[in-house]
């Protein structure tokens, strides 16, 4: 029997204990497929030692068991082989691993079990796991230069100055892996503007990484998509504001950016290559935004409606006159439900319920960094004002674990916003500490601008009488079926 991991499983051994990851955290993913994304899982030490034994080649048992016997030397042959085909037979099972009779016919089986999140506890309690070795995933500015203007960015247009150094780029995705990083973003900016963007691709691919790419495709060529679709890790997100030619392009500043922007997500889908739209709404395309989402629906692709640009990290906000008002805001949740596409409207409460103030805010410095082009390391996308360090004399390892500004901002609790924790349209708000300091003028993260309460509310009440309203419906097709059966 030949064994193999899923070629979009990712594998990462720690001290202690093992990680098997799907891609469905870190990529994006055609709305209609039949993958099933097997979820998550921690597994034992030795399991760890039995799953670094494979690679997205298929290895025979035999191969592995013979590798197995110079780590368990006391353990009988016979009773490796089966508890060891036991241990991967039960993760081909759940999808995170392939098997076959032989290497040509190692190909994924489709899970036949629902998956959950498996918490260590579970798995294994003899580990335990800081919070400094859940460093998954590195964004990293490939480029801050951008080809386009767009009106509402939040990166002011005299900052797009840069190109990353290869060097440097190297250097951190090697630095990552080290750490058993799972994920890179690779951002702007616009990346495209690298001529090194290929062999970026190519090294992330490599260092088995999954990768999302946020660009805005002009430059997209046939190159670049051969380099993109050899790693089956690997996603797109760009970002179209309007189907109207005269919409997207005032917004992007760039003449012919539309149809630019079309060609390459078509040519992307082709590829099989999967792609997320992001579509900022602002006063510019409120009118017509909902043809973007129909055209990622026809085309097999999500859509990322958000309709709350924040501010420049400038703290200027002269970006901001292109925000929607919270009104306005309403009226663009309202056609999202009225269209059945407002899904993501609808609260999951149970997270926000359960809530208690000791809590921790949100991910930042937990499970993710920031790099910019010039190596200035950063908590989140968007808080580039927040220098925590810079790898100019510093591994990120010794950033990771030894900064006090990262271990500070680990720390920050929920009871810092006592007024969020019981407030009643919390199901309706982001609280995020970046659009704060971006929005106060002193930089202060905790001053929650009163604007995002009063869209939240607006929100709040249109979903509910959305709700209300199909209810209503509900019960009138049920009288006159009723009447009917009568």
């Amino acid at each position: 029997m030949y064994y193999k991991i899923s070629d979009r499983v990712l594998f990462r051994p720690y001290n202690g204990y093992g990680y098997l990851a799907d891609n469905s955290e870190y990529g994006y993913r055609f709305l209609r497929n039949d993958y099933r994304d097997p979820g998550e899982k921690y597994v034992s030490e030795s399991g760890s030692v039995m799953l670094s034994m494979l690679s997205r080649k298929p290895r025979a048992i035999e191969e592995i068991i013979s590798e197995l016997l110079q780590i368990f030397e006391d353990v009988d042959i016979e009773e490796l082989k089966r508890d060891t085909e036991e241990f991967y037979d039960g993760l081909v099972a759940e999808g995170f691993l392939d098997s076959g009779v032989s290497a040509d016919c190692c190909i994924r089986r489709e899970s036949n079990t629902s998956s959950k999140e498996v918490t260590l506890s579970d798995a294994y309690s003899g580990a335990q796991i800081r919070q400094s070795d859940f460093l998954r995933a590195i964004h990293i500015e490939v480029a801050s230069e951008c080809n386009e203007r767009c009106i509402h960015c939040y990166i002011p247009h005299e900052e797009k100055l840069t190109l990353i150094k290869p060097d440097l780029f190297y250097r951190i995705v090697e630095d990552g892996r080290r750490m058993n990083i799972i994920h890179v973003t690779l951002s702007g900016g616009e990346p495209l503007l690298h001529p090194d963007m290929i062999p970026f691709l190519k090294y992330c691919h490599d260092m088995d990484l999954s990768v999302n790419v946020l660009s805005n495709l002009l430059l997209l060529d046939d190159n670049i998509i051969d380099e993109m679709r050899k790693n089956p890790l690997l996603s797109v997100q760009t970002s179209i504001y309007s189907m109207n030619p005269h919409v997207h392009d005032e917004i992007t500043g760039i003449h012919g950016s539309l149809k630019k922007t079309k060609r390459a997500v078509q040519d992307l889908i082709l590829a099989g290559i999967p792609v997320q739209i992001s579509c900022p709404v602002m006063k510019e395309n409120k009118d017509t935004f909902l043809d973007v989402v129909k055209w990622g629906d026809h085309n097999n692709i999500g859509t990322a409606i958000q309709p709350q640009i924040f501010a420049q990290y400038d703290h200027t906000g002269r970006n901001l006159t292109h925000r929607l008002s919270a009104y306005e805001i309403s009226e663009v949740v309202q056609k999202m439900l009225e269209s059945g596409y407002g899904d993501q409207w609808i609260p999951n409460s149970k997270e926000v319920i359960s809530r208690r103030p000791k809590d921790p805010v949100c991910s930042i410095c937990r499970y993710l960094l920031c790099v910019s082009a010039t190596g200035v390391v950063y908590p989140c996308v968007g808080w580039q004002t927040n220098e925590i360090n810079t790898l100019d004399h510093k591994s990120l390892r010794e950033i990771w674990l030894n900064s006090e500004k990262i271990s500070a901002l680990r720390q920050i609790q929920w009871n810092k916003f006592p007024k969020c924790i019981n407030c009643e349209d919390k199901e309706y708000c982001t609280v995020c500490m970046m659009s704060n300091s971006n929005e106060n003028s002193d930089g202060d993260p905790f001053r929650i601008n009163t604007y995002f309460c009063e869209t939240a509310k607006a929100i709040h009440y249109v979903v509910d009488q959305c709700q209300a309203k199909r209810t209503r419906g509900n019960e009138n097709e049920r009288e006159d079926t009723n009447q009917r059966c009568i």
